[in-house]
């Protein structure tokens, strides 16, 4: 019975010791890369030959349907074909990288990229069993590839950290709003998206300035399409100010950061209904100014001394930048017209139908002056009016034309004179030369 025993188990270990020396003698040639390629699109694919055990030289092929991918470039020792060995027992895995194009198929369909002619052998020079490879690529038109993008842009979920969103959530409707304290200066947005394959933009955390600020999140569908969320969050004014001109309500705009400040003012303080607020004042008109906000519309007034308001408006022109004021006279003959600048009336002045006047004050200078308007090509040019006696005085006119009549006599004079003086000299060096 032992000697039965013992046979079997070197029987056993002997068909172990064959069984591994098979599996350490095999390798395998893989293809890897993407499977859906696009029409007109190239793609590279990862041909890998790996072992156990060391390997020692190899030759295969890569076969491919010529009428569906042209070959582009590769590693491989020639083209589509491989064909290498080692010098040393430490290689174990070998990798290639071959690219193609997509030809235009004018529909769908695919393809196969698989290895042939594979012949590997050990470092020990052993021929090794192989397993080859391959891999089926989709062929996919742009058309086609465009109509199986997902056009899901719908969010699953907004929210605000510690605030709740008016109205409530609901994925058809995209504008909201929210009021928080004078204090808050930052809130947290976060969104989730319905669909897996879209992205979203805009969550995260936000920074709040007093008034109104839009939060935008957008969510992109994989076909491209952006659906946008939009939160208007209101940060309370603290203790607003308010002014009345002309039976209407205005409140003084605090937050001057968005403000666009008129030409050559500065930012400064003043004192309203005990409140501070913001300012703007000019060391060369000399006005100070209030930005006030009524129906979400900012303008610019004068602080009068009286404690009255003036609208205050800058006209940009050329060079020139023009703040319109009413004249206290208006030169005789014109008469009041309305001109449109910049999409907007003011009362400007002419005679005959000439360029029209424009009284008002030069924000970069301080001064007031008149000025001719070119309409059609939006200039201004300094004017100034004659006097009455320039205008209808005749010895004005005689006495310019005098001095211009005596200039001319005495250029023709000094002429004369000097072509006398040059004959005489010429006259002179003649007779010396006959003297000689």
């Amino acid at each position: 019975m032992k000697k039965y025993m013992t046979y079997l188990v070197l029987f056993i270990t002997l068909f172990l010791i064959g069984k591994t020396d098979v599996l350490a003698s095999s390798s395998k040639i893989t293809i890897t890369g993407s499977k859906t390629v696009v029409v007109g699109n190239t793609v590279k694919l990862t041909v890998t030959l790996s072992s156990s055990d060391p390997l020692g030289s190899w030759e295969f092929d890569v076969k491919y349907d010529s009428s569906k991918l042209t070959f582009v470039s590769s590693t491989l020792e020639g083209s589509t074909h491989a064909l290498s060995y080692v010098s040393n027992n430490k290689t174990k895995t070998k990798t290639y990288t071959i690219t193609f194009k997509v030809k235009d198929t004018k529909k769908s369909t695919s393809t196969t990229v698989s290895i042939v002619n594979a012949l590997v052998f050990g470092f020990d020079e052993k021929k090794m069993t192989n397993t080859n490879g391959s891999i089926n690529l989709n062929i996919i038109t742009k058309d086609d590839l465009i109509a199986s993008y997902s056009s899901n842009n719908y969010l699953k979920s907004l929210s605000i950290d510690g605030h709740d969103l008016t109205p409530k959530f609901d994925k058809n409707t995209l504008n909201y709003s929210l009021e928080v304290e004078n204090d808050v200066r930052e809130v947290t947005v976060n969104a989730s998206r319905e669909d897996s394959k879209a992205s979203v933009d805009g969550t995260g955390k936000v920074k709040l300035n007093e008034g109104d600020n839009i939060v935008t999140v957008s969510v992109t569908a994989q076909n491209g399409n952006i659906r946008n969320y939009k939160i208007n969050i209101i940060v309370k004014e603290l203790n607003p100010v308010f002014i009345k001109i002309d039976n209407d309500e205005y409140t003084v705009v605090r937050k001057t950061e968005e403000l666009k400040i008129p030409s050559t003012y500065k930012e400064d303080t003043t004192m309203i209904d005990e409140e501070e607020v913001p300012c703007f004042e000019s060391e060369i008109t000399g006005y100070r100014l209030l930005a006030l906000k009524k129906d979400d519309e900012v303008t610019f007034y004068i602080m009068n001394e009286d404690g009255t308001y003036t609208l205050y408006e800058e006209l940009k022109f050329n060079s020139t930048t023009l703040y319109p004021v009413e004249p206290k006279d208006i030169p005789e003959g014109f008469e009041e017209i309305k001109v449109k600048i910049d999409d907007k009336e003011y009362v400007l002045y002419t005679v005959d139908k000439g360029f029209p006047l424009i009284y008002g004050v030069n924000v970069e200078t301080g001064d007031s002056s008149w000025y001719r308007y070119d309409e059609e090509e939006n200039t201004l040019q300094r004017y100034v009016e004659l006097k009455e006696e320039e205008k209808s005085n005749p010895n004005l006119i005689y006495l310019v034309i005098l001095l211009g009549s005596s200039l001319g006599v005495s250029i023709i004079f000094l002429i004369l004179v000097y072509a006398r003086y040059r004959r005489s000299y010429n006259k002179k060096e003649v007779q010396v030369e006959q003297v000689k």
